[in-house]
């Protein structure tokens, strides 16, 4: 009895490491106010940041990490997400309308196809 008392605490701490690990998306608060006060932030790490209803138009975003990011609502009209990861990001009501997604990695996590404009494809 004590072997699988042991067992299972030894598996609850693992599975709540894996979670903590796995949810903790900490995005460099100097990216965001660069994201906030310039139209480039290539290469810029915003993982996990709350860019909800953001108007990001035009904003080159080449190789910007937004996985796990809430982007619902944000506005990416013509912006340049190539080679931007998006994987586990909120993406309801965002507009990608002329966005260059080439090379991106979506939301499921599969790459857009070189040249992908809109959806990623």
């Amino acid at each position: 009895m004590s072997k699988k008392i042991t067992f299972l605490f030894v598996a609850g701490i693992v599975i709540q490491l894996f979670f903590i690990i796995t949810v903790v998306n900490a995005f460099d608060p100097v990216h965001l106010k660069k994201l906030q006060t310039s139209m480039d932030c290539s290469r810029c790490d915003l993982s996990g940041a709350n860019l909800a209803n953001m108007d990001l138009s035009n904003m080159n975003l080449q190789g910007a990490n937004l996985s796990g990011a809430m982007l619902a609502g944000t506005n990416f009209w013509d912006a340049n997400l190539s080679d931007a990861t998006l994987r586990g990001a909120s993406i309801s009501k965002t507009n990608f309308e002329g966005a260059n997604l080439s090379n991106a990695i979506w939301v499921d996590g599969t790459k857009c196809k070189k040249g992908a404009r809109k959806k990623c494809k």
